[in-house]
C-alpha cells in the first residue's frame, strides 16, 4: 500500500513538472523572460564600463594608467553577463516569486550537474575566463617590469604621515612630486617608519613603502597635468590625510622647478636628461 501510495504521489509530481514545461504555467516562458532581463542588464553593464569609467577614475597621465583604465573597462565587460544572470534570475524570482505576489514557483527539476550541457558550457566559460584574465595580467606584469637605460630616479620616503620626495644628485627635497613627461620615471620606495602605501593615482602605478628595504616601481608620463599621490596601506590614525600634491611638466619645466628649489643649473638639466 505504501508501495502504491509513493509511486502515484511519483506519478502527481512528474505531470507537476511536465505541466509547468509545457502545458502549464511554464507557457509563459519565465526562462525567455529571464534571458530577455539578462541581455538588458548585459547592455547596461557594458555601456557603464565604457561610459562611467572615465568619470570615476583619476585622469590618464602615463602609459601605465592607460593600461589600468584599459583593464578595469575590459574585465567589466567580461564580469557583466556574469553579474547580469545573476541580477536577472533574483530580480525575476523576487517579482514573481515573492511573498504575497500569489504566483507558485514552479518545482525544482533535476540538478545541474546531471545536464551535461549545462555543465560544459560553464565549465568552458569559466576556463576561458579565467586563461584570459591570466594571460592579461602577466602581459600587464611583465610591461611594469620593463627599464630604459636611463630613466630618471626619485626617492621616496613616507612616514606618519607625509610623504618626502629627493632627487639624486641635485640636492631637492620636496613634499610635491614633479616629474618630467616622456622620461620614465623610476621610484626607489623606502618608510621612516611603518608600511606605507605609494600610490600616484594619475600615473597608474602602486607599491608598498617598506621600513628598512626599498622597493621599485616605473612610471612613463605621457601627458602634463596635476594628480593625487596617496597612501594605500592603514597606516595609523591620519591615514586618510596622508596624501601629497604631484604633477607631470615638461622638461624645461622640470628643470627650471629644480633649479627654483636650490638645484644648479648644471645639475638640474643632467637630472632631467637622465637621473643621477
Amino acid at each position: 500500500m505504501s508501495s502504491n501510495h509513493e509511486d502515484i504521489k511519483r506519478e502527481q509530481i512528474a505531470e507537476t513538472v511536465d505541466g509547468w514545461t509545457h502545458n502549464g504555467p511554464f507557457h509563459r516562458r519565465p526562462s525567455f523572460r529571464i534571458l530577455i532581463l539578462v541581455i538588458l542588464f548585459t547592455a547596461f553593464g557594458v555601456w557603464a564600463a565604457v561610459f562611467f569609467t572615465d568619470k570615476i577614475m583619476p585622469s590618464i597621465l602615463s602609459s601605465q594608467m592607460k593600461s589600468v583604465h584599459d583593464t578595469i573597462i575590459f574585465f567589466t565587460i567580461l564580469a557583466a553577463p556574469v553579474a547580469a544572470l545573476v541580477y536577472a534570475i533574483a530580480a525575476y524570482s523576487i517579482y514573481k516569486w515573492g511573498h504575497g505576489h500569489g504566483e507558485q514557483a514552479p518545482p525544482d527539476g533535476p540538478p545541474m550537474r546531471e545536464n551535461s550541457l549545462t555543465t560544459s558550457i560553464w565549465l568552458g566559460a569559466s576556463t576561458i575566463l579565467v586563461v584570459v584574465v591570466l594571460v592579461w595580467g602577466m602581459t600587464a606584469l611583465s610591461s611594469e617590469n620593463q627599464g630604459q637605460l636611463r630613466p630618471v630616479t626619485i626617492d621616496v620616503y613616507g612616514q606618519q604621515w607625509l610623504w618626502t620626495f629627493k632627487y639624486p644628485g641635485t640636492g631637492v627635497e620636496s613634499n610635491q612630486l614633479v616629474v618630467p613627461v616622456g622620461r620614465q620615471i623610476r621610484f626607489v620606495v623606502t618608510s621612516y617608519d611603518v608600511t606605507h602605501g605609494f600610490w600616484p593615482n594619475s600615473l597608474g602605478v602602486q607599491i608598498d613603502a617598506n621600513p628598512g628595504f626599498k622597493t621599485y616601481i616605473t612610471a612613463d608620463p605621457n601627458a602634463t597635468g596635476q594628480f593625487a599621490v596617496r597612501c594605500s596601506q592603514l597606516c595609523g590614525l591620519y591615514h586618510a590625510y596622508m596624501d601629497a600634491n604631484g604633477k607631470v611638466v615638461t622638461p624645461t619645466q622640470f628643470s627650471s622647478w629644480l633649479v627654483s628649489h636650490g638645484a644648479s643649473t648644471t645639475s638640474a638639466n643632467a637630472y632631467a636628461l637622465g637621473g643621477k
